[in-house]
């Protein structure tokens, strides 16, 4: 009897070991960020960041038209090249079809003030129709 008493004491205590376990998504210790993409909008869960804390982005195209959505210094004048090769991190119209999603990681390794950078679509048209929305990152 001392046995079983043993035993459901440890299942016990594994179940309530796993239902505290994991937090933000991603992995241990990762903060997910939901990024919604629509005609022509982009939101975030998030917009404020600390450095070092890694972060999941999980984004979701919800627009008729394919979109990317870049990590991106705040600069209107970006291409969709230039945008890719001058962003921390993000993903291309070639994932983000219309309806689709995709996500990525990212753990910022340095504070950028209100001003310096923002999630960004450069496709043509789609930034000055205002898809774009600053972070910050602490």
């Amino acid at each position: 009897m001392k046995i079983y008493k043993t035993i459901s004491i440890f299942l016990l205590a594994a179940v309530l070991l796993a239902a505290c376990g994991g937090g933000g998504g991603g992995g241990s210790g990762t903060t997910t960020v939901n990024i919604t993409l629509t005609d022509f909008v982009i939101t975030s869960s998030l917009t404020t960041f600390k450095v070092g804390v890694p972060y999941h982005f999980v984004v979701k195209n919800s627009a008729s038209v394919p979109h990317e959505v870049y990590i991106d210094p705040i600069d209107a004048t970006l291409t969709p090249d230039t945008a890719k090769t001058q962003a921390l991190a993000g993903l291309g119209p070639d994932i983000l079809t219309a309806g689709a999603g995709g996500s990525f990681d990212y753990t910022f390794t340095k504070a950028y003030p209100s001003g310096a950078y923002e999630f960004a679509c450069h496709l043509p048209g789609h930034y000055e129709a205002g898809m774009h929305v600053g972070i910050v990152v602490q």
